[in-house]
């Protein structure tokens, strides 16, 4: 049985069990409210409160099984699946032919047990008609209720579905868009080794053993939302390693970062996505090359993710590009409103690429998957 059947059958079982304990509740009630009426209106040359008591107890019980028979009826022939202007004949056709037994079961009880009234009085149908709408109305009571119950509960399983089916779009969502991530740095890095093939086969073997240290990251770090910051940090590392052998002397790289945060958790490619994004549009672009300097920091309850490269924004900036794009997307996805991602230009002809997302250690990531 898979987790899905599993699900469903709880759910069942946790529907009739309600579905029983508000049966019991209610006609109980009405059990003890009838009771009360009848003591407290009751003469002392009337019939015993123990007969009266037997009557009133068989009638519940009766309730129960004609209210348990309108509802097998209504599940069988999927009466609240059809249109208001076809089910509602069908319930009212049905309530008022329950009724009847129930209306029955009272004279006959009443003849006897109770001896209350005269049983030339109990026969009439004036009587007759008296009690059948006093049980039409405790039936149509009934339904009210069980319509209102079904109607709270189809609407709580609708929001449910919706939220498990939101759930699964997101997660499409992050595997589409990590899809999306990879083959853009994959093909960078590739290039970079195309041009060194020829140019220095030595630099280009080291590349290669770099590169497969690379793709087995992307690889495992697809089937994860999150990864280790020492993780993230090292696949970076190579990624700069490779390209500083197509950058030569134009590309320097400082790091800022304490080792106490080498066990916070961080979306994978996402400082790569940062480097990346700063090597192309900015390194790239100048002829004498430039720095770029990564800072990782904590700050209360968040982690900053900086990179800094020399460089200029265009006049009208954009976080559209494939690359922060998804990474904001990403995020978005992640962490809702307690992430943000900033790019801006600052003193001195340097960009500033920052992400801010709430600090996490690996080990509270397992301990939830372990509950």
């Amino acid at each position: 049985m898979n987790t899905d059947q599993g699900r469903a059958l709880g759910q069942r079982a946790r529907i009739r069990r309600s579905y029983w304990i508000c049966q019991a509740a209610g006609w109980s009630a009405m059990f003890l409210l009838q009771v009360a009426g009848e003591d407290a209106l009751r003469i002392s040359s009337g019939p015993p409160l123990t007969r009266v008591m037997l009557v009133l107890g068989v009638f519940c019980v009766l309730g129960v099984v004609v209210t348990h028979a309108l509802y097998l009826l209504m599940r069988r022939r999927r009466w609240l699946q059809l249109p208001v202007r076809k089910a509602w004949p069908r319930l009212v056709l049905a309530i008022a032919l329950a009724t009847v037994p129930l209306t029955g079961t009272t004279i006959f009880a009443n003849l006897r047990f109770v001896h209350a009234v005269p049983p030339h009085d109990l026969l009439r149908p004036r009587t007759f008609i008296v009690l059948w709408a006093n049980h039409l109305v405790i039936l149509v009571l009934w339904m009210a209720l069980y319509l209102a119950a079904h109607e709270f509960r189809r609407r709580r399983l609708a929001e449910v579905n919706a939220l498990r089916l939101e759930l699964v779009a997101q997660d499409a969502q992050l595997r589409g868009l990590r899809a999306q991530l990879n083959p853009h740095f994959l093909f960078n890095c590739l290039n970079s080794l195309r041009e060194l093939i020829l140019e220095n086969p030595e630099s280009a073997q080291r590349m290669v053993t770099q590169l497969s240290g690379l793709l087995r990251y992307s690889l495992q770090s697809n089937q994860a939302e999150l990864v280790t910051l020492s993780e993230e940090v090292q696949a970076v590392k190579d990624y700069l390693d490779l390209e500083a052998v197509r950058f030569e002397d134009r590309l320097h790289v400082h790091w800022n970062m304490p080792s106490e945060l080498n066990g916070a958790v961080v979306p994978p490619m996402l400082l790569q996505t940062l480097v990346e994004n700063a090597l192309k549009h900015g390194i790239a672009r100048r002829s004498e090359g430039g720095d770029v300097t990564i800072t990782v920091r904590p700050e209360n309850s968040l982690i900053h993710l900086e990179v800094i490269n020399s460089g200029n924004l265009p006049e009208n900036p954009s976080l559209n590009g494939i690359g922060l794009k998804n990474a904001r997307t990403r995020l978005q996805l992640l962490y809702g409103s307690k992430a943000s991602v900033v790019l801006e230009s600052i003193p001195e002809n340097r960009v500033r690429a920052a992400v801010t997302l709430p600090l996490t250690a690996a080990e509270a990531i397992h301990e939830s998957a372990a509950g």
